[in-house]
């Protein structure tokens, strides 16, 4: 296997179709985000001079009452566009990995309806049923393994110091080594899937048929695949370092855009409102934005390398076909 020629090549297909452009960005969009959420203590605990009229919503101007029919169609909204943005992400994975194939295969253009009409099929659904079916067990495993890991703590209910430096001593030993197989497995994983993934979409095998057949090909072609893989953490290490004085000046800009004309606003209105209707467009427009859009082009540069990977190997080693 000519791994660099790989790389090479998935490069150049990388900058060369403006198609793969806007499914990267798609791609990236609905797949690379993550959530978070913040909680509000109760300022009349532990304090005897607290008073109604400093509740924090009161002094933002709405009753949290008032509010609880907007929070529950917010959550709502919020967990139909949870299962869109996924529906969208696995289509446009398995519309981006047959799209590639058949450029590779005969030199057909990319384009984003094609990869659209390739990725609404329901050999997709294998794809959401492979990450259920590993992931699920993986989670439980290691919360199982890290409460094992961790129950030496229970030692620090005895009386004696020893038997309690004993378990505190244990527990650590445990947690670092369950923290150094967790790292292990999601590594593992991570080469594997890039091969049941596609033994699913591109071969068209069933769910399990695919997992296996994945499992097939990278312990027969182990080494080849294991130096591609670190070649590949090289790139994405590489590709961070790179974003960094991207993301500096991207940030530079969006503050002076953002934050001046924020300040002054803040400062007219004494406002936080008209302040953040100015500031967050800016901050999706200049920032989050264009570091989605070069995070998508990433994300087909490593699918056309791993799709050119599948194909090799599985030249060599899979040469089943699915009746189903």
């Amino acid at each position: 296997m000519d791994h660099i020629a790989i790389i090479k090549q998935a490069f150049k297909t990388t900058i060369s179709y403006r198609a793969l452009w806007i499914l990267g960005f798609l791609w990236a969009l609905v797949g690379g985000g993550s959530g978070g959420g913040s909680s509000f203590g109760s300022p009349g605990r532990g304090n005897a001079n607290w008073k109604p009229d400093q509740n924090p919503f009161t002094n933002f101007g709405f009753d949290p009452m008032a509010m609880l029919p907007w929070i529950i169609l917010g959550c709502g909204l919020l967990l139909i566009l949870g299962i869109a943005f996924t529906t969208l992400r696995y289509v446009l994975q398995a519309g981006i990995y047959r799209t590639l194939r058949r450029l590779s295969e005969t030199g057909e253009p990319p384009s984003v309806r094609g990869a659209f009409r390739d990725g609404w099929h329901r050999r997709t659904w294998r794809l959401f049923l492979q990450d259920l079916v590993v992931g699920i067990p993986l989670v439980f495993g290691a919360i199982l393994l890290l409460a094992l890991a961790a129950s030496p703590l229970l030692l620090l209910t005895a009386q004696a110091e020893w038997v309690k430096a004993i378990g505190v001593v244990s527990a650590v030993g445990l947690i670092l080594a369950w923290v150094f197989l967790l790292v292990f497995v999601i590594m593992a994983i991570d080469i594997l899937k890039q091969f049941w993934w596609r033994a699913a979409v591109l071969s068209d095998l069933p769910t399990f048929d695919a997992i296996r057949a994945g499992w097939r090909l990278v312990r027969g072609q182990l080494k080849d695949i294991i130096i591609m893989w670190l070649l590949m953490l090289g790139a994405g290490f590489l590709f961070a370092i790179l974003m960094i004085p991207v993301v500096l000046v991207l940030g530079a800009i969006t503050a002076a855009v953002a934050g001046l004309p924020g300040y002054m606003i803040y400062e007219a209105t004494r406002n936080w409102l008209p302040t953040l209707i100015w500031a967050i467009p800016v901050v999706i427009i200049l920032l989050v934005l264009p570091l989605t859009f070069i995070h998508g082009l990433y994300l087909i540069f490593k699918t056309e390398v791993w799709n050119q990977v599948f194909a090799e190997v599985s030249s060599k080693e899979l040469n089943v076909a699915s009746s189903d």
